[in-house]
Formats: structure tokens, sequence, C-alpha cells
């Protein structure tokens, strides 16, 4: 068989074998054809349909073999590739498929638009389309438009120059066959690229189309009232304008139904209303859609446009400077200011425009602010203008004569003004405004006349309010009507007109109005904003000292008195000179009570400056501001020094030319003499200036009385110059305690504070202090009305639930009318309103001692110690703590125990009465006097005890209690080991008991009359044997110590052993026959009376006393050796006595000093001694006893270590300088 059979018979079979779908078998047949024929494109055209499903990348290569091989159209190895080629090659094919097979070409146009899907074959398939569109006459022409239309759309490729006319054409076509929804979106694109294009003609024809068929979209609207707001006033506007099929505004209407902030509706308005002179409402539409687009440029154009018709040229030259437009316009709102940069700068402006009348009067008024006066008058000026910038006032009125015009009725009005024809200036002004109603600058001028013409504030005030309304910027009519509302009180207003004025202005220009608002703030007490305020007008202008005194003074109103001083203190920095500042730093510590230091400031201030007048009074409330202190701490003496001192500083402002007419420098004053006045007695005085007290004498001195009476006068004076409730109720306040301080005309004063009061009252009927103050005059004994005073206090608490002294005061009330439930109820709300109001638990304390609540009266007063002085509650509390120091059932009582032994409450109690004592002077009670020697005796301060007993005695009348009081001051002289005296004042007493006796006995034997001593225990022992032997058991005792040094051993053991025998034998006794026994070794006497101690051997209170005397008597009939095993045995029976280590050490220290092998041991015993005392924290021991044992101590542990036993003599030495034997025992150690 032929070669070419053989080819024919296996194409055959290979076509067969695929159409079998036998695609692998179908390979190698292939494979063998094309070896043996390598161009023939059969062979790989069936080589690619067997690699369709098995390897498509294969498949491509064949089939482009195929195309290569083929003569004539390769229509089906295009076909083939088109199903397995990559989407790159995929458009070519396509292309070329649609012109091999016409029929199917819309197919092929369709995949392709398809294939465009894919972003990166899609500029390929767009290449195809948009070449295919230049065939205006191929059948699918519509359909390649619409494709080429959506591709474009969907990936929004770049327009050259040369495709636009395709790029219309294609949207077009798109807007005809999308759906509406597909529609909107296109409408979008194409209008958007239109206007870009400045086709405004088919932008606006288009527009319209889009509203109607999308009448719900804002898109069209938009595009049309965007089109006019940019390009009504262009030349060209007649081309695009017959394309609205209605007028712009019903286009504008519908698009705020939409969307009502849209910017473009709302300037299209705005346009209207300023075409027809509404600019007021036109200004308000435009501010509108500047808040939904700040930055619109149509918008601030017009705005500016706006400004300058209502006179606002500041805010239209800022709009101007914002749009970067410098034109005639700005240069004219630049000839309005009055800077002289901003001025030059018109002028440049205005030297490159053309000169029209309008320019030529914007560069005189530039010129004439600039003081250019030869370039003034080589412009050609209309007589107006003449008139307003080369002529006096006199001679432009003459010049404008009869003129009509608004600049001519303006000037007029103006001219007028400064002439102080200020009814024509006003009827000009009048004139000029009805020409043009919205021209802020006539309403200024209104506002500035009607004040001068007519008097008419009201006017005035809604003339500035128009003006402001007109030009926000107008700085003069902004002062003007922030000063009225200042005068009317309406501080929102003010507020509110400030801060809308500082949103137009930058930070640079806006530092005087924020100073300004910073003062209103302070004013209406919003102290953080007026600080920030005037931060930002220091940070601007630093050097400005006005603004640092105001932000020192907002910190010191807002309390924050540090950050206050501290910017003063910077002012003086900056300008030392500053009284102002010192004052204001002085003045703050005042306030914060730094009292010393600002007087220290107020000296300094007036050293410089001794007549300034607001340093002389702060110096006076700083002096009685520290005598008010040191008045609480009752340090009296100095309190009155200030007080001195603070009428020396009002003395020195008196001297001062008008100070007479100032109501502070009276009140002061007489506040000063009214405080001084309070103080005891010997201090209540003050010496003050002839000339005030209206004495002869250069200096009068002026007693307690005299201060009142003349604090009285000065109130008067005070009142005359201006009368108001404080100063009344002062005045009332001073008569009520002239009552108090001067009884004998206690009636005249109380109903002089009474009418005072009522004045007080008439003047504010709603201040509670001064009801409260009416009720405690009506409860003073000398001009009682009680049920008057109950209304009064029921008034106070009724104006002031929370009023603390009124409920108190009522109480008091209603404990004098022996009401003690009500009396609890009063106080208990008094303590509700102010927990650390003394006097409302000094009351509870007096209802707890009405109803004998002993405790809880106590515990009440003690209570009120917490509380600054005052002297009910230490007369009370004093009384308290000698009550229950008395009383052995008391004592006992835990809790009162407690209070004495832990809270110290008898020192507290001392303290009190002391306090009261010194007040009181002359005038304190015998009561008084009492409680403080009984105190001080126990906390053994005897001197002090024996001059309050004294002063007592002296002023109590002759009885019982005198005699009690005789009794106890002999008692301390013998504390006092003043026996003489102790036996002058037992003497005194009348009716002598049992204690007066035995103490004069006593006195009398340590005087040395040892004869008187013992006839008064023998007569008074023949009196009590047989009726009470402990005082028998007692005299005996002192009988036998006196027989004893007289009349030997034999009569003292019959005295003893008398009292031995007696019933319930006191301690005293056996230790003297014990003592008596071991002297004189009767072993006999010293084993009985032995017996009798062994009940007292092992009681802790008595163990070092009994040990002593057994281990005497062991010493002198065992040895040394047994008492000290005794004393060792009983230390281990009681290790926490102090005493009995003192004893012991003692006895080592005596008896085994000089043994080595006790140095150690007696060294320990003698630390361990001195711990014991010191955390036994011990009440009776005494600095005298705490330097003997101190003493012991060193001398045991000299041997052992002498750096601690010097240690310890000079710390003996410190406990009791006196103390010969520690002297001696450092001088011995010294030298060794």
């Amino acid at each position: 068989m032929s070669a070419g059979k053989e080819l024919k018979a296996l194409l055959k079979d290979i076509r067969e074998t695929i159409k079998l779908g036998k695609h692998a078998e179908a390979i190698p047949k292939c494979q063998r054809l094309l070896k043996e024929d390598p161009k023939n494109a059969m062979g790989y055209l069936l080589l690619g349909a067997a690699f369709q499903n098995l390897d498509k990348a294969e498949a491509a290569k064949n089939l482009r073999k195929c195309i290569e091989y083929t003569e004539g159209p390769p229509t089906a190895a295009l076909l083939g590739l088109a199903n397995c080629a990559p989407s790159g090659e995929l458009p070519e094919i396509y292309d070329q498929l649609a012109d091999l097979q016409p029929e199917q070409s819309l197919d092929f146009l369709e995949k392709l638009f398809t294939l465009a899907s894919d972003a990166s074959v899609a500029p390929a398939c767009f290449a195809v389309l948009k070449k295919r569109s230049q065939n205006a006459e191929d059948k699918n022409y519509a359909k390649i438009q619409e494709y080429l239309g959506r591709i474009w759309f969907a990936n929004d490729f770049e327009i050259s120059p040369e495709d636009k006319t395709l790029y219309k054409a294609t949207m077009e076509a798109l807007l005809i066959t999308s759906e509406p929804s597909a529609q909107s979106v296109v409408y979008k694109r194409y209008l958007k690229w239109l206007y870009k294009e400045k086709d405004y003609t088919s932008c606006v024809r288009h527009a319209c189309n889009m509203t109607a068929s999308h009448p719900k979209d804002v898109y069209g609207y938009e595009w049309i009232c965007k089109t006019y707001c940019e390009n009504h006033d262009k030349p060209n506007s007649d081309l695009w304008q017959p394309e609205l099929k209605h007028p712009i505004q019903v286009y504008a209407e519908q698009l705020l139904e939409l969307n009502p902030n849209s910017n473009l509706a709302l300037l299209i308005r705005a346009l209207d209303l300023f075409a027809e002179g509404q600019f007021v409402s036109a200004r308000q539409l435009v501010l509108r859609a500047q808040q939904s687009h700040p930055t619109y440029k149509e918008t601030l154009d017009l705005l500016a446009r706006i400004h300058m018709e209502l006179g606002a040229y500041k805010l239209a030259a800022q709009l101007w400077q914002e749009l970067g437009q410098e034109h005639g316009d700005y240069a004219e709102c630049l000839s309005h200011e009055m800077d002289s940069a901003k001025l030059n700068e018109a002028v440049r402006l205005l030297q490159t425009l053309e000169k029209t009348e309008g320019n030529v009067k914007v560069l005189a008024r530039c010129y004439f602010k600039l003081g250019e006066k030869q370039l003034l008058k080589d412009l050609p000026l209309d007589e107006v203008s003449k008139a307003e910038f080369l002529l006096s006032p006199t001679e432009a009125l003459q010049a404008i004569g009869s003129h009509e015009s608004f600049d001519a009725l303006l000037l007029c009005g103006k001219l007028h003004m400064q002439l102080k024809n200020y009814t024509d200036a006003l009827n000009s002004i009048l004139k000029a405004t009805r020409l043009r109603p919205h021209f802020a600058e006539c309403f200024d001028y209104l506002g500035r006349l009607y004040p001068l013409a007519t008097g008419d504030l009201a006017r005035a005030r809604k003339c500035y309010e128009k003006c402001i309304s007109l030009n926000g910027l107008a700085e003069e009519a902004v002062d003007a009507l922030s000063f009225i509302y200042q005068e009317l009180g309406e501080e929102e207003l003010n507020e509110t007109l400030l801060l809308n004025t500082l949103r137009h202005l930058s930070t640079d220009e806006s530092i005087r109005l924020q100073y300004k608002l910073g003062l209103h703030f302070l004013q209406v007490k919003k102290w953080d904003n007026a600080i920030q305020c005037f931060r930002i007008a220091i940070k601007h202008d630093s050097r400005c000292m006005v603004y640092w005194e105001s932000l020192g003074d907002a910190y010191a109103a807002r309390g924050s008195f540090n950050s206050a001083i501290r910017v003063f203190q910077k002012i003086l920095e900056l300008t030392p000179d500053n009284s102002y500042a010192l004052l204001q730093i002085a003045s703050i510590k005042t306030t914060i009570r730094m009292y010393a230091e600002a007087i220290e400031d107020f000296d300094t201030l007036l050293k410089g400056n001794p007549s300034y007048l607001p340093g002389l009074r702060g110096a006076a409330e700083a002096h009685m501001g520290m005598a008010n202190s040191l008045k609480t701490q009752n340090l009296y003496g100095r309190a009155k020094q200030h007080f001195q001192l603070a009428v020396v500083h009002l003395q020195s402002a008196f001297l001062l030319p008008d100070a007479q007419g100032m109501v502070w420098l009276w009140r002061l004053m007489a506040s000063v003499f009214v405080q001084t006045a309070q103080l005891p007695q010997s201090l209540a005085n003050l010496d003050v200036a002839g000339t005030l007290a209206k004495r002869e004498e250069s200096i009068a001195y002026l007693s307690r009385k005299d201060l009142l009476l003349l604090a009285q006068r000065f109130y008067l004076c005070a009142l005359k110059l201006k009368q108001n409730t404080y100063l009344w109720y002062e005045l009332a306040l001073a008569c009520y305690h002239s009552a108090i301080f001067i009884p004998e005309e206690a009636k005249s004063h109380l109903e002089t504070a009474e009418k005072v009061c009522k004045m007080a009252i008439k003047e504010r009927g709603n201040r509670w202090q001064n009801w409260n103050l009416l009720g405690v005059i009506n409860m003073h004994a000398e001009h009682e009305n009680l049920p008057q005073a109950q209304h009064c206090f029921i008034q106070a608490v009724e104006l002031e639930r929370k009023c603390y002294t009124a409920w108190t005061n009522l109480g008091v009330l209603y404990v004098k009318l022996g009401q003690v439930r009500m009396a609890n109820e009063a106080f208990t709300r008094a303590q509700q309103s102010s927990p650390i109001y003394a006097n409302a638990w000094i009351g509870q304390a007096m209802v707890a001692e009405t109803i004998g609540d002993r405790e809880e009266a106590f515990d009440l007063f003690r209570h009120c110690q917490q509380f600054e002085y005052h002297p009910e509650a230490a007369l009370g509390f004093a009384h308290w703590v000698c009550e229950v120091l008395t009383d052995p059932d008391s004592r006992t009582k835990p809790h009162i125990r407690h209070a004495i032994e832990h809270m110290y409450a008898d020192v507290y109690a001392l303290d009190a009465i002391n306090w009261y004592v010194q007040n009181e002077e002359a005038d304190a009670s015998i009561a008084s006097l009492t409680f403080q020697g009984f105190l001080c005796a126990r906390q053994k301060l005897y001197v002090q005890a024996v001059e309050a007993f004294t002063r007592a005695c002296k002023l109590c009348e002759p009885g019982a209690d005198r005699d009690k009081l005789y009794t106890n001051l002999g008692y301390l002289y013998l504390k006092l080991d003043q026996p003489d005296q102790a036996v002058n004042a037992l003497n005194t007493v009348a009716h002598a008991t049992f204690k007066p006796i035995i103490g004069l006995a006593q006195a009398y034997y340590r005087s040395g009359q040892l004869q008187e001593s013992y006839s008064i225990y023998n007569t008074v022992l023949g009196n009590v044997v047989g009726q009470d032997d402990d005082k028998a058991a007692t005299i005996l005792v002192a009988m036998a110590s006196m027989i004893y040094a007289f009349q030997g051993e034999a009569d003292t053991k019959t005295l003893l052993y008398q009292c031995v025998l007696l019933k319930g034998v006191p301690i005293q006794a056996l230790y003297s026959s014990y003592a008596l026994g071991i002297l004189h070794r009767d072993n006999e006497l010293s084993r009985t009376i032995m017996t009798e101690l062994s009940a007292y051997a092992f009681k802790e209170e008595y163990c070092a006393d009994v040990s002593y005397l057994t281990a005497h008597y062991i010493l002198i009939n065992e040895g040394a050796r047994k008492a000290l095993s005794y004393l060792q045995t009983r230390v281990r029976m009681f290790p926490h006595s102090s005493g009995l280590r003192k004893l012991f050490l003692k006895f080592l220290l005596d008896y085994f000093v000089e043994d080595q092998l006790y140095q150690v041991a007696t060294s320990n015993t003698a630390l361990m001694a001195l711990k014991l005392r010191h955390t036994n924290l011990q009440n009776s021991i005494t600095a005298s006893e705490e330097a003997e044992t101190t003493i012991y101590a060193s001398q045991a542990v000299s041997s052992v270590d002498k750096t601690c036993s010097l240690k310890l003599v000079q710390r003996a030495i410190r406990l009791n300088p006196t103390d010969r034997k520690a002297r001696q025992l450092l001088f011995s150690i010294a030298a060794h």
C-alpha cells in the first residue's frame, strides 16, 4: 500500500478511535502519523482533540501547530483552541472566530464579554471590542457598544482624549439597555465624568433624565444644583440652562425634600434671597449649607458677599483669605481694619486693580487711616468721600447738604455725633438704617446714640443685639452689650455673647475677649472656665500683669490656694514692686490660717507703702485671725497683743482721707473691741487713739466696759453709712455681750439688744441667726421671756433645719423648763446637724445629770474634752472626775477605771479646770478652785494645790465646806513638809472631826511640838477606844513612834501590844512591832508578829516590806547567806515585783559587794530591777525613786561593765540633778 493510502487509513482509524472516546489509544497513533508526516495539520488537529480531556496544555500546543500548518482558515483548530487555550489568548481567538463564522459572531462576542469579568484579560477583551466598535455597519454594533460600555464601566479604564466620543456613546447605550437599578449607578459615574469634562449641557440633560427615571434618587438633583451653583453666573450658562425642564428652584425644592440638609439646594435658595436683598435670611441658609459642607467654595464665596452686605467686613475678609482670593472685595474688607499692615496690603491690591469709583473710595479710606493726606488729595473723590476724608465735621456737614444717599446719611450721623448733636445724629442714622436695614454699623451707632439722645437703655440693648446678629465681630458693640448684660444681671446672655464672638476670631485676635470672658466666668463662679481663659490670654501675652493677677484671683476663688500663691509669686518675679500680688499672697495665707506668714507679708507690703488701705485692712484681719487662733489654744496674752496690733493698723486706716466713709473699717474696729472684751478680765483692755475714743489724752486706756460701749458706737457709725441685717445683728450681739460683762447695766443693754435684733429681722426675716440671737436675749435672767425665746428658736430651726446652734439653745430652754425629753430631742437634732458642736454634747450631759445618770454624764463631759475649750464642759468634767475619784464604788467600775487609768481622765480634767480658772481669774468659783486643788494634789502638784485651796478658803463662807477646805489645805502643807503652815490651817477649822484633829497632831509632831501632838492623840484615843478600833490602832501606832523616841523600848512595846490586841490591827502596827523586835533582838516578839504577818506574806502589794523585815530577822539570827537564800525564794515567788527586786539588789550591794562570785549575778539583778520599773508603768514611781534605783544599778554594774555603769549614773543625775549620792558615784567611777 502506498504511503498516502496508509496515512489516510491511519487518519480514519484515529478519528474512529477518538469517536469511541479512546483518547489514550489515539495519542500514539497520532504521534506515529506525525512522525511520518511532521507537517500534517490534520494530525496535529486530531492529537489536540485526543489531548483535550487529558492535558489541556498539550492539546493547545498541538492545535497551535495545526494552525501553523493549515492552509486556509483554521476554523476547526481555533474552535478546539478556544476550549483549551489560556485565558490570555482567548480574546484574539474569539475575535478571529467571530470573523470566520459571522453567523455565530454574537455568541463569540458574548463569550468575549463574559471573559472580561477576569480582570487580568479585561484589557485585551476591551481592546478587541473597541476595535470592532469602529465598524458602525457591523450587524452586532449595538451589542458591541453595550458590551464595551459594561466592560468600561466595570473596570474603570482610563479615558483618553480620542476615546471620549466612544465613551459617551457606550455610556448612553448602556443607559438605554440597563435595568433601572444598574442605570442609577451608570448615571452617577457618567454625570461625574461629564461635569469633569465641563460638558455642562450633556450633564444637565442626563441629570434631568435621571430625575425623571429615578425621582427618589438625590444624585441627579445634586448635579443639576451643583452645575447651577457653580456656573449660573458664568458666560456660557445660556448653553446648558435650556436643558432644564423646570426652573432651578423646583429641582432645589425636590432635593430638599429628599435631603433636608443638602448644601446645594440650600445654596440655591440663598442665592435667590441674596438677589432679592434678603441678606439675613440668605445668611441663615448659607450657614446651614456650610454645616453640611464646610469647605465648599461657592458657599464660602456667597457667605463672604453676604457678610459684606451686612457690614461684617472682618468676617468677610476671613472667608476671602480662606478662599485665597485677593480682589477688590478683599481690599474693601481690609480697608475697614485699623491695623496698618492690613491697610498697606489693601493699598497694594487696589493699585493693581482698575480705578473704578468704588476702588477709589476704598483706597481713600486706606490713605485716610494711614495718614497719607497728600496721596488722599490726589485721588478723584466724590463729594461724600471728600466730606468724609478731607473736611472738618462742620464743613463736611455743609458740603453734604441735602444728599439723601445711604453713605451721606451715615456720614452725617457720625459727624453730628462728633459734634455732640446727638438728636440730629440719631435722626440721620435712622434714615440711613431705613435705606439699608441690614447694615450692622447703623445699629452700632444707634446703640451708642439712644442712651445719649433719649436715655433709652432698652432700645440701645436691642440695637446692639441687632448689630451683633448682623456682625458677630463688631467689637465695640460686643463690649457695650456685654456691659449692659452685666448691669442687668443677664450673665447667661453675656456668656453666650462672648462665646459666639470668640468663635469668629483667631487665637491672636481673641486675647482681649478671652480675658473679658474669664472675668465673666469669675463673676458667675465658674472657676475652671475662668482659669482656662486667663491661661490662654497669658499664653499670648505673658507680660500683661493684669492677666496674671486675674489668674491668681481665679485660683484663689476656686480654693486652689497653693496655685494662687505660685501665680502671685510669679508676678513678683516679673514686677517686684507689684503691691497687689503681695497683698493677695498675704490675704490667701490669712484665708488658709497661715497667720504668722501672712503678717510677715503684710508688714513687708506696708513697709513700702504705709498708707495702702487694702494692706492695712488685710494686716488687721491677719492679726485678728492670729488672735482668735491663739484664743482657742488658751494663749490669751499673745492673743491680746495681736488684737492691739490690729487696732494699730485700723487706726492708721482711719487717718487716711475718705476712710471714715468705709463701712468695713467701722465694722472691723468694732469687732476687734468686742472680741478683746471677751478675754479674761486682766487682758480685756486696749490702748486706743484718744481721737477715736473721744478722750483728751493721746492714747486712751479702754477697759472691758469702755470697749463694749465704744464698739456699739462704731456699729452705729457703720449703720449710718449703710444699713444691712449683718450690721444690725452684730450690734445686737455687742449689746448682749455688754449685758453679760456689765451685769449692773444688763437690763438696759438687753432692751437695746432686743430692739436692734428686731431691726435685723425686719431687714431680713429669713436669716436664722437673727431669730436665734433674739431667742438668746429673751432667755437672759434679767430679760426673761421664755415663750418668746421658744418662738424665736423654732423660727430659726424652721428656716434652717440643720441649725445646730438654735437646736442647742432650744434644748437649753427645755432644760430650764424641766422638759427633759424635749431637751434631749433638741440636743440630738443639734448633734445630728454637727457632731463636733461641743454645746450639744454639753446639753446632753446636763440632761444626764438631770435624770441622775452619773456614768452617762461622766462619759459625755469626757467626750466634750475632744472639742475646743468650753467653760461649762471644763467645770462639768472636773466635777464628775472628782466625784468618781472620791467614790469607791464608782472607781471599781471597769469603764470608769479604764477612763482614769488608761485614758487619763484626771489629767484631762486638770487641764480643763486650769483653763477655766485661768480664764475666770478673780471670778473663779469656789467649786472650780476646789476641783483644781484636788486634781493637782492627785498629780502631786502640791504647791499648785495649796494655791487653789488657799483661794477657795478665802472665798468660802464659814461653815462645814470651809472646814473641809482648810483640812485639805493642812494636809497639803504636810505633804510639802511645812508643818507650821499646816498647824495654822488646821487650827482654823471651826468644827473639827477626826481627820483635821489627827492632821493637827501630825503637824504638831512634825513641827517639833511633841507634847501638843501627844496630848491631841491621847484625847482622841480616849474618844475612839471601844468605838472604832481602826482609828484607835492608827493613833496607838503614832503614839508609839513618839514614845519610842523619848521613853524607850518598854513603853513602846506596851502601846504596840495594845494596838496588836485590837480587832483589825493595821499592818503598820505589825511592821512597827516586827521592826522593834529586830532592833532589840527580841526574838519572841519577832516570832509573834511574824505569825501575824503570815496572812500578808503571799500578797504581792506587801511582799517587799514583809520580805525586808524577815530577811533582816534571818540575817541577825542565821547569817547573811540564809537571808540571801530567803530573798531568792521570795523573788522566785514574786518575779514581777520591782520593789522586791530593788530590795534584793540593795541586800546584795550591802552584804556581798566584795564577793566576786556574786558580781555578775548582782549586775544582772540590777538591770532586771531597772527594767521592771519601766515595764510596770507604776504611777507612784517618781523621778527621785527612779534615780535611786538607777544609782543602785550603776553600783552593781560597775565591777562588770564600767561604760554601762557610767551611763547609768549619768542618767540618774539627769533624773534627779540634786542627788549628791549620784554625783559622788560619778566622781568615783571617773576617778577609776
